[in-house]
């Protein structure tokens, strides 16, 4: 199914553009109009009966919670909301909230009052706090989580399959013939570092070997500084691993950089891969084979699921899963003596 942005890419024109189109905005030059319009019916896309429904009630805010401006998976689902809703005729208010402390209970009210938003997006963990959601709900504010542990029967859901994504790519490590595969886990209070460790566990019982010894697991929190220090732990080991699976590419991208310090090769010395596909993985040398996550799906889902909302407080919150893919890029090659 063809988004805005393919269309954008198509007429070679920019995403604002082509919203500008959509809402018929006196702004775009005619020749403009057509090469977007003929795009869009190349492509064969039209507005989704969604987001027709959305600008059809006027402009709305939604708002969304964020933590570490400098995380690769924040800044990637803030440009993919921004986009879903230029497309669904929206707009975002950001509100900085990494982790509850003395008075956060205010902060929320005072940002829900402030910005006037009725509906949130919950990213990861925030979805599964439950006293946060609990006071969006005294307050009238629908929430949509994004990857949350467990299903919320007041909340809809958009979520990936982290633990199939994770058991995919070290299946990828054991195609090329690693079998010691180290692995840096993320921050303990997220689930999808339980469902990406246990994806990692899966492949290997597939495999038909027994689980990875103590030596093999490092511990990390998502951010670089953790990664480097666990690539130390897990390449200090007396038999390291040839290949290492981080659960983000920030780590995996503190990796490469520990490993290259040590003078070993990527990847013939040792094939490290990531998790996300955050824009750091096709920045570094040499680029990280990694999960894409559809964040740019997941978005727009997350904007539909609001105009879906049920109308009936009994009914049940409805679901999406998103696919993941699994990129291949030059930072994952055979085991060390093994031939392409």
């Amino acid at each position: 199914m063809a988004t805005i942005r393919d269309v954008a890419l198509r007429a070679g024109v920019s995403v604002k553009t082509v919203s500008r189109v959509l809402n018929e905005h006196e702004s775009v030059r005619g020749r403009t109009r057509d090469k977007v319009r003929q795009a869009m019916q190349l492509l064969g896309y039209s507005p989704s009966a969604a987001a027709r429904h959305l600008r059809s009630q006027g402009s709305y805010s939604v708002g969304v919670l964020m933590g570490d401006p400098s995380s690769g998976y924040q800044s990637r689902f803030h440009h993919a909301l921004l986009s879903a809703c230029m497309e669904t005729g929206r707009h975002l208010s950001v509100e900085l909230f990494d982790e509850p402390d003395l008075g956060w209970q205010d902060r929320i009210v005072n940002f829900v009052t402030a910005s006037g938003v009725r509906e949130m997006i919950l990213l990861p963990p925030l979805c599964d706090f439950t006293p946060l959601k609990k006071l969006l709900r005294e307050h009238d504010v629908r929430c949509v989580l994004i990857s949350p542990s467990s299903p919320d029967p007041m909340s809809p859901a958009v979520e990936m399959d982290d633990r199939a994504a994770a058991r995919e790519i070290v299946e990828h490590l054991f195609s090329l013939g690693h079998e010691r595969i180290g692995h840096i886990g993320g921050h303990p209070d997220h689930a999808a570092s339980i469902l990406r460790r246990n994806g990692y566990l899966e492949a290997y019982a597939a495999r038909g070997l027994g689980r990875p010894g103590p030596e093999l697991f490092a511990s990390g929190d998502f951010r670089f500084r953790s990664g480097v220090e666990a690539a130390q732990a897990l390449l200090d080991t007396p038999n390291r691993p040839t290949a290492i699976f981080a659960a983000n590419d920030e780590m995996a991208a503190a990796t490469c950089m520990e490993a290259q310090r040590r003078g070993l090769r990527i990847p013939a010395d040792l094939s490290v891969v990531g998790f996300d596909d955050a824009p750091i993985a096709s920045s570094i040398w040499p680029t990280l084979t990694t999960i894409r996550q559809p964040f740019e799906e997941m978005s727009l889902r997350a904007m539909q699921a609001f105009a879906a909302w049920p109308t009936h407080a009994d009914a049940p919150a409805p679901s999406h899963l998103a696919r993941h893919r699994l990129i291949v890029r030059e930072s994952s090659g055979p085991a060390p003596g093994r031939d392409a």
